[in-house]
């Protein structure tokens, strides 16, 4: 005794409808922008960022205290504010260093192109921002890419000479750290 055509053919609409519904559905580890941020949310997503320290971004951004008051929506673009400012203070203290550096033409050097790169940086921040404010996320994710890039300027800058400050590495480092979280935390909405 066969299965008549009908039976066969609902089975078949069942399982393409059930299919369906498995792909639109989001599962349960899924993020939207509009969740609120707990602590249990800020432990997720930060423990997706790659490469960082989970335990860095998450004493990072709840510092101030903001954090848990906020959506994800708001954390992006409260990350994105934060690491900016930090990238202004670098940019700063590379000025500074610039000034100072005397006849050391090879620091110097190095100093304004830390300059240079964290200017960039700093303004494909306040563009991620900005898409970020009309929840154009692809838009926000390609500038928070290229602040990931010139916030490596600076680093590279140093690589070998005996000079450099640890303080200039390891304020670019944080930078870095800091710009990669922002666009990690982009591409969940991507």
């Amino acid at each position: 005794m066969g299965i008549s055509c009908m039976t066969r053919n609902t089975y078949s609409i069942i399982s393409l409808n059930l299919l369906l519904i498995l792909i639109i559905t989001p599962s349960s580890s899924s993020f939207t922008p509009t969740d609120i941020v707990t602590k249990e949310t800020l432990n997720k997503l930060c423990t997706h960022t790659t490469l960082y320290n989970r335990r860095f971004c998450v004493k990072w951004l709840t510092a101030g205290n903001r954090t848990t008051s906020i959506n994800i929506h708001g954390l992006m673009d409260l990350a994105a504010e934060k690491a900016q400012a930090f990238g202004q203070e670098n940019q700063e203290l590379m000025n500074l260093f610039a000034r100072i550096s005397g006849n050391d033409k090879q620091f110097k050097n190095a100093c304004v192109e830390c300059v240079n790169g964290y200017g960039v940086a700093i303004k494909e921040l306040e563009a991620t921002q900005e898409f970020l404010r009309n929840s154009s996320f692809q838009q926000a994710f390609n500038a928070a890419s290229k602040a990931v890039d010139y916030a490596y300027v600076c680093k590279d800058q140093f690589e070998g000479p005996s000079n450099e400050p640890t303080l200039v590495l390891n304020r670019s480092v944080k930078f870095i750290s800091m710009c990669h979280i922002v666009r990690n935390f982009i591409r969940f909405f991507n």
